[in-house]
């Protein structure tokens, strides 16, 4: 019957399912395999998915199991100030194995792992990349070290030649391995300015955004007001920025260390409590009309956990 039916309409059928089932349709024959696979249809799910966004949490349990929960954008109205949404388990991931997140681009999530070998004269490290939709998961091949530091990994996505890369670093080591190109292999990178990276991070567009530190002195915030910095690349050429600074209204969720995870597509900045217990907290920051909101998310985890990405 399919061989009937033209192929825009079989990929507009297809692009309405969940990722879940997209993934279970993937294994019914070869010729959906394909189908499911192909450019074009990832280009279009990608589009119709941006239409009914969900929130992503990767959530790290007590004893460094993870689980993944999913939950619909919420609509709130700005006559309430906090709101109530339920969030979906997807599937529990790797309970064994520490694994530390590392990032998020384009649906995928990295991780990673390092344990000693050789009577702890060398170090290998591990990262795998996830797919929490449809919790299929790989090894990246491994990297073997002689020393250990801290280190920081990030997950990125070119959209140009659409291919995805992991970025492992240091404060003077970088390499650099790209997926999809028959074989893995990791290869050395020179960055002229020695830094120690201090976040996840965000690619957008195919550029990598982090923050990170060459040397300096930490402040103790404690007991000013909670302000959120932004710079934004206005001239990429003359690499020039400007700087914006909003003060973070009063919210009786605010407290501890809370960081940026991410942006809603009406332009809302996203932040996280980087720990909390039982109740999980999402704040929505409007830089526009200097609104706060706060969305609680249930999940059913009765555990204490640590939010890393949304």
């Amino acid at each position: 019957m399919m061989n009937s039916m033209p192929t825009d309409l079989i990929l507009e059928i297809f692009s309405r399912l969940p990722a879940k089932s997209v993934a279970v349709c993937c294994c019914v024959s070869k010729l959906w395999a394909s189908i499911l696979n192909s450019q074009d249809f990832r280009e279009l799910f990608l589009t119709r998915s941006s239409s009914r966004p969900r929130l992503l949490f990767a959530i790290q349990g007590l004893y460094n199991n993870w689980r993944f929960f999913s939950s619909p954008h919420p609509h709130y109205s700005s006559d309430k100030s906090s709101h109530v949404v339920t969030a979906d388990s997807y599937m529990k991931y790797l309970e064994d194995m520490r694994r530390y997140f590392c990032s998020y681009a384009s649906g995928l999530m990295c991780f990673r792992q390092s344990r000693w070998i050789c009577k702890e004269t060398e170090l290998y490290i591990v990262h795998v990349i996830c797919n929490p939709s449809t919790g299929q998961y790989d090894l990246l091949p491994k990297l073997i070290l002689n020393f250990c530091g801290d280190w920081t990994s990030f997950l990125g996505f070119d959209p140009v030649d659409r291919q995805f890369k992991v970025m492992f670093t240091d404060y003077n080591v970088q390499r650099i391995i790209t997926l999809g190109t028959g074989e893995l292999r990791w290869r050395n990178i020179q960055c002229s300015l020695p830094h120690q990276a201090q976040n996840e991070g965000i690619c957008i567009n195919g550029i990598l955004y982090y923050s990170g530190f060459t040397g300096g002195v930490k402040t103790n915030y404690a007991g000013y007001t909670l302000q959120l910095r932004m710079w934004v690349l206005e001239d990429v050429e003359k690499q020039k920025r400007s700087e914006y600074v909003y003060n973070l209204p009063k919210n009786e969720f605010v407290g501890g260390n809370v960081s940026v995870v991410g942006m809603t597509a009406r332009g809302e900045i996203v932040l996280i409590s980087d720990y909390t217990y039982l109740v999980l907290y999402v704040l929505y920051f409007n830089p526009e009309s200097n609104t706060l909101q706060s969305v609680t998310i249930q999940v059913i985890y009765s555990q204490f956990f640590k939010i890393l990405k949304i």
